[in-house]
């Protein structure tokens, strides 16, 4: 039996085959948690407010510039993004095997043909996803589907890779723009619906996120009472813990990220990830507490695991590169602290990382006219610039901070 599919929030009757209409279009305005912020550490280095930047309408790629919506009104991707996306055709992966020029010979003229059904491309993005290649197996199935959104398999695909790392606004745009009005199996639609209903809670979760941050930082001009407002945000975040229609694991990572009391934080984080392991900046922000506290076996262990599950979300990378330099490796530590500054240079701490590691490295005036480009825009810690003048060693910088 199949039926004829559009995509919507509301219930359907699924003996009559349902009705699924786009319910997702104003879902790819929000931010999400393990994909486009992964924030580390609970304070920000950038100066003014520290709640200003609550907002909707990053780019799920990059995070860092706005939605354009010119071309599609569902977009969750900035101009530069999509562009980028469309020159795409295969994975980086396999231009280091060793039939390179023949899959992609391959790949092209499949993709040309619009069609994936007996071909491997989509055990390439699962076995990419698997690797840790996450993003690129994500970006590579939406480059495809930008190009032939017609391919129901891809999008179905799209959307199951989504869902299962917790690229929930991957998994949204999929089914919003690529299988709405599509006709699927009864299991695709009884998959897809499980699929909402988990959105559902997810993005409900986030609102009531949205909704008590305006509330509670609303009049916030300086820092002064942040610690009693971050105890109220919690307070009232707390009351709805255990409660159906949220996503339990997103809410006990607010929680964690607006906590002011570090073990109470790293609880929090604990919950989440023993809910969603898939929540990469709660891993990366324990890994970082355990280095902060000196116990490097435990926080190598940490991002060890989360680095296996995702080895392109910045905060992993940015974590892993702290613990290297410490531990004396000091090229991996660069390399890590480079892979972060790439991927999002205004992540938090990374650009204080990145300046740290080519220090470290004795790439010194690379490292001062770094800080010299973002002094004015950026406020770094005092301990950046006694590091930079030779008065604190690696290991007073990383552990103890």
């Amino acid at each position: 039996m199949r039926y004829t599919v559009f995509v919507q929030l509301m219930e359907t009757d699924e003996s009559d085959g349902g009705t699924m209409e786009n319910g997702y279009q104003n879902y790819g305005q929000n931010e999400t948690s393990g994909q486009g912020t992964g924030e580390e550490e609970h304070s920000c280095g950038y100066t003014g407010n520290p709640f200003e930047n609550m907002e909707y309408g990053l780019c799920k790629r990059c995070g860092r510039r706005n939605i354009d919506r010119s071309e599609n009104p569902d977009s969750i991707l900035c101009r530069d993004c999509r562009e980028e996306l469309i020159k795409l055709r295969v994975p980086p992966f396999f231009y280091v095997i060793g039939a390179a020029v023949l899959l992609l010979v391959v790949f092209t003229f499949v993709t040309s043909m619009g069609g994936f059904r007996n071909f491997g491309s989509y055990n390439s993005a699962e076995d990419l996803a698997k690797d840790g290649y996450v993003c690129t197996a994500l970006d590579n199935l939406l480059n495809i589907l930008e190009e032939n959104p017609d391919n129901k398999e891809t999008a179905i695909k799209l959307t199951d890779l989504g869902m299962e790392y917790a690229y929930y606004d991957y998994a949204a745009y999929a089914i919003s723009n690529y299988l709405s009005g599509k006709e699927v199996s009864d299991y695709q639609y009884d998959k897809i619906n499980g699929y909402i209903r988990k959105l559902d809670d997810y993005y409900a979760t986030y609102d009531l996120y949205s909704e008590i941050a305006e509330e509670v930082f609303a009049d916030v001009e300086d820092t002064e009472d942040a610690e009693s407002l971050l105890d109220e945000f919690n307070r009232r975040m707390s009351e709805y813990i255990g409660t159906a229609g949220y996503d339990q694991a997103l809410l006990y990572y607010y929680l964690g990220y607006m906590s002011a009391d570090e073990e109470a934080r790293i609880a929090y984080f604990t919950e989440c990830i023993g809910l969603n392991p898939h929540y990469y900046d709660a891993q990366a922000q324990i890994a970082t507490y355990y280095r902060r506290r000196g116990e490097l076996d435990r926080a190598r262990k940490q991002l060890e695991e989360v680095y296996r599950l995702n080895k392109e979300d910045y905060s992993v990378l940015r974590s892993y590169a702290t613990l290297e330099l410490v531990e004396g490796n000091l090229e991996k530590g660069l390399d890590y602290a480079a892979q972060a500054y790439r991927i999002n240079p205004e992540g938090e701490y990374v650009i204080d990382t990145y300046i740290i590691a080519l220090a470290a490295n004795g790439s010194n005036e690379e490292a001062e006219a770094m800080k010299d480009v973002y002094m004015d825009a950026y406020e770094f810690d005092e301990d950046l610039y006694r590091f930079l003048r030779g008065e604190m060693t690696l290991e007073e910088y990383y552990i103890g901070e």
